[in-house]
């Protein structure tokens, strides 16, 4: 819980405006000179973030590391020059893309319009020179920033695999397809590296939700094998369970560990009930179960594909019953929520 700001009503309004940071010139369009805010820097109410912008320092303390880098990314471009947006994690940040590992030191930015080349890196922050098409623009929070399909493709010239991945993956998921991903990709495909992201942005899902069943996708990717399809609903004559990844002729489900997916409030007993009726039922349905975890994904991929490959290989098992299957979204549009 956020103690109670100490800070004088005004302040608190301009930093509500300013969606949780403040500027020097807007301090003085208030009526506050610089000598007050920075006795409330002195104090403890303010804290500096980028030259000349502010934020409720109980606020920032408060916050988790992503949260707080996107503040820090967006305090960075308001303090730079015009022109300059957030870019590659930063963007991500802002974005809440999903992520597999801590955030950098420091905000990235692009400068437009300037003849400079190359980057350069402060304390506050690392800026790059380079051109980017107006339609990979975007505004959150009163702050420019690149669009997600952009940063992904940027990103996936030299992030991790997994990390490339499962941006491709969200950005995909968010436009309902990898088209805004193939589009940014050609339009940097003359910046360096950019065949490495080329790879991630053709094998892009929109359907896969988490990172952890990215990192499965990767595992079977990476082995060669036959791609199923993320999310499918199965049921008899409507969906009834939903199936992280699902080999439809094969009758394979792999799902990623985790018993949050069914736990419904606080009541962890009946979350385990529900998981034990749901895997009697697939198994009624002849479908088998490879189950995993971010250790197993991640840590030991082959392994997690050997697996998948020998269930594969195996016969059919037989069906009671009825049972059918539908996508990810024609699912979900029948259950009544969104895929």
């Amino acid at each position: 819980m956020i103690a109670p700001s100490s800070l004088p009503n005004e302040i608190q309004h301009a930093l509500q405006s300013g969606h949780g940071l403040i500027s020097a010139s807007a301090c003085r369009e208030i009526g506050l000179s610089q000598d007050r805010v920075e006795g409330f820097v002195r104090r403890g109410g303010l804290v500096v973030l980028a030259k000349g912008i502010y934020a409720d320092a109980r606020a920032v303390a408060a916050l988790e590391p992503w949260p707080e880098f996107a503040l820090r990314s967006r305090a960075f471009v308001l303090a730079s020059p015009p022109g300059t947006l957030a870019a590659d994690w930063s963007a991500v940040a802002i974005h809440r893309l999903p992520t597999v590992s801590g955030p950098p030191t420091v905000p990235s930015v692009i400068r437009q319009g300037s003849r400079s080349s190359g980057s350069n890196r402060t304390g506050n922050g690392r800026t790059r020179f380079a051109a980017v098409p107006d339609r990979w623009l975007m505004q959150v929070d009163g702050t420019a920033v690149a669009h997600p399909a952009l940063a992904t493709v940027d990103l996936g010239r030299r992030c991790s695999p997994l990390a490339a991945l499962a941006l491709a993956d969200a950005a995909a998921r968010l436009a309902g397809s990898n088209g805004q991903l193939l589009s940014a990709w050609d339009d940097v495909r003359g910046w360096p590296y950019a065949k490495r992201a080329k790879w991630f942005v053709d094998n892009s899902d929109p359907d896969a939700d988490t990172a952890l069943e990215t990192a499965g996708r990767l595992a079977f990717l990476r082995a060669g094998l036959p791609i199923p399809r993320s999310n499918v609903w199965v049921g008899e004559y409507v969906p009834r369970y939903r199936l992280d990844h699902y080999w439809v002729a094969d009758r394979l489900a792999v799902e990623g560990d985790g018993i949050s997916k069914y736990l419904i409030g606080n009541d962890p007993a009946r979350a385990l009930r529900q998981e034990k009726e749901r895997e009697l039922w697939l198994q009624s349905k002849g479908i088998r179960v490879v189950r995993y975890g971010w250790k197993l994904a991640v840590g030991s991929p082959s392994v997690l594909a050997d697996r998948c490959r020998m269930m594969l290989g195996q016969p059919a098992l037989p069906v009671a019953g009825e049972l059918r299957w539908w996508s990810s979204r024609a699912g979900s549009e029948m259950r009544g929520f969104s895929g």
